[in-house]
């Protein structure tokens, strides 16, 4: 890696964290990243983040980005005031644009000379703050994505740090792609004191540095597309119709033959005894209990490859997602466990020649949110008029317990069988297939206290629109490798346009992952309409969760995905429904 620096060895505060003098430096990491070239200016507090390595364009690298530029030096300022134009940010903005350096990802750190020389202004502190931060983000010009971390003068100058850093949260309300950073709550709570209360040691400068690179990259990663759409499944079956069932439980590992699975092992599971003769694919809320590590459970028709997709992730604890995968001739599937594991299937649905067709809702309908209301462990919903079984999404909302869900048509006893699997502390959804009551409700049962959201995606009637076109499960999107076209990661705040369905396709089945977003994450899946304001998968930091979607799509068969924070993103297409 080609490294061009100027003044590298001059330090910027003392090991007590005084400043001291110290002339600019300016670094130049020039290998490409596949996060792609960042630019990072500011004044003495980030001098001390380029003298001390591993310095911050080592750590940027570490994460994706290059090449990287950064300059710094002792008395920058933004540019608003009349100083010398070395000191001035906007000056050397300005000077690397007129030599083709002008990346959408800026870094900035200012803040502490600027409200000291906002006091020989004529307008408020307030407003002088929000001035000079706007001049920067003017010269900047428009399409840029801004980091900017808030100042610490506490308690030497409280009201000149409250005045900044209320115009940073100011700026960020108001642009599209501006993002700051509380740095005095970290700075405090973690014991990185200085004397002055803004510059650092060389530990703490070290620390600040591992710290910024993080913060920087979950706010302003982005995916570009790199590559053409994935090629689409294979169609595996006929164009079917669905017929709820139960649910039933079809297989136990925990008491059924052949007992607990070993990693990598893969089972096959007979549904003939609950399907019809006729089905072609079943849908099934599939958990893998008791895991023996992080891994993830694939399902198809007893074909190769089942270890390459995924319907659920796990690592503790029991985990369950509902898929829809192909039958065999004799009426079976196969299910793979990546780590060891008991297998529990309870089937929800099959797919049929002749059975009720789906109606998906244009925008989705919320049948109940318990945290406007109580949490209860029981709740029967009214569903519209006319359904025989329902699409929803469950989601449990912060339990303090581990537990269950069980959706069914209000029977009596309610069913052994799980819909959704949650753990204390945690928000996670999952979709579900349900029959209708003979008085147009359907019931939810909990294992424990937790609040349930539910949403209706769409209803089953036999004069419903659409039938279901099973296929064999594949690959859609992974923005881990490019499949589907978007590559490194799928940042903040962006959306994915990716083709998931044959042109023709009104919706698409699938599964959904959320792979160790940087901060607690959700994404939502709709046809680039209007967006929804739920969610089909969330995942704490760092945490792998899927779920099962059914969504319309575009005339082209695209779907659009959403994520609220920076993470990876996947999508198994395993059918899509039909006129």
């Amino acid at each position: 890696m080609a490294i061009v620096a100027t003044a590298i060895s001059v330090v910027a505060a003392t090991g007590h964290g005084e400043p001291v003098e110290a002339a600019p430096i300016e670094t130049v990491r020039s290998n490409a990243g596949p996060l792609g070239p960042i630019t990072v200016i500011g004044d003495s507090v980030m001098l001390g983040s380029l003298a001390y390595g591993p310095d911050l364009t080592q750590r940027l690298v570490e994460q994706g980005w290059g090449p990287v530029r950064a300059r710094a030096g002792e008395g920058y300022s933004t540019g608003y005031f009349p100083v010398d134009s070395s000191y001035r940010a906007s000056y050397w903005i300005n000077v690397w644009k007129s030599q083709g350096w002008d990346p959408a990802a800026v870094v900035v750190n200012f803040g502490a000379n600027d409200v000291g020389l906002c006091q020989y202004r004529p307008e408020s502190l307030d407003q002088c703050s929000y001035n000079a931060i706007k001049h920067l983000v003017d010269a900047l010009g428009p399409g840029k994505r801004i980091w900017w971390p808030k100042i610490t003068r506490f308690p030497l100058n409280r009201p000149s740090m409250d005045a900044w850093n209320a115009a940073l949260d100011r700026m960020a309300a108001e642009h599209p792609d501006f993002h700051t950073w509380d740095w005095p709550s970290v700075m405090y709570a973690t014991g990185n004191y200085s004397g002055d209360h803004t510059h650092l040691s060389p530990t703490g400068y070290r620390n600040r540095s591992l710290w910024m690179a993080q913060e920087i990259t979950a706010s302003l990663a982005r995916a570009t597309q790199v590559g053409a759409a994935a090629p689409l499944p294979s169609p595996s079956g006929a164009v079917s119709e669905m017929v709820p069932i139960g649910p039933t439980r079809v297989l136990d590992t925990r008491t059924d033959p052949p007992g607990r699975l070993a990693p990598g092992q893969t089972i096959e599971v007979d549904v003939s005894d609950v399907v019809p003769p006729d089905a072609t694919a079943v849908a099934a809320y599939i958990t893998a209990a008791g895991v023996g590590g992080a891994g993830h459970l694939g399902a198809n028709a007893c074909a190769p490859g089942i270890e390459s997709t995924s319907f659920t992730n796990y690592t503790a604890g029991d985990r369950g997602a509902v898929t829809i995968t192909p039958l065999t001739a004799d009426k079976k599937f196969c299910v793979y466990t990546h780590a060891a594991a008991d297998v529990i299937v309870d089937v929800q649905a099959a797919f049929v020649v002749d059975g009720l067709r789906f109606s998906p809702l244009p925008t989705l309908q919320r049948l109940v949110d318990t945290r406007d209301t109580a949490a209860s462990q029981h709740l029967e919903l009214t569903v519209p008029a006319g359904a025989e079984a329902v699409a929803v999404n469950i989601t449990a909302v912060l339990g303090s317990a581990p537990g269950h869900v069980t959706a069914h048509p209000c029977l009596d006893p309610v069913p052994t069988t799980a819909t959704l699997n949650y753990l204390p502390g945690e928000i996670i959804a999952s979709s579900a297939y349900i029959p209708v009551s003979d008085e147009g409700t359907i019931c939810l049962d909990a294992f424990s206290l937790v609040d349930l959201v539910v949403d209706l995606t769409g209803t089953f009637a036999p004069d419903g629109a659409l039938a279901f076109q099973p296929a064999v499960p594949t690959r859609m999107v992974d923005t881990r490798d490019a499949t589907g076209g978007w590559y490194p990661v799928h940042g903040l705040g962006q959306t994915l346009d990716v083709t998931v369905a044959p042109p023709g396709a009104k919706a698409v089945t699938g599964t959904i992952t959320l792979v160790a977003p940087m901060r607690t994450s959700h994404l939502q899946a709709w046809s680039c309409g209007e967006q929804p304001e739920n969610s089909n998968v969330n995942a704490l930091a760092g945490r792998v969760l899927a779920n099962f979607v059914t969504t319309g799509t575009t005339p082209e068969g695209k779907l659009c995905i959403f994520a609220i924070n920076t993470g990876q993103t996947l999508f198994d297409t395993t059918g899509w429904w039909v006129e």
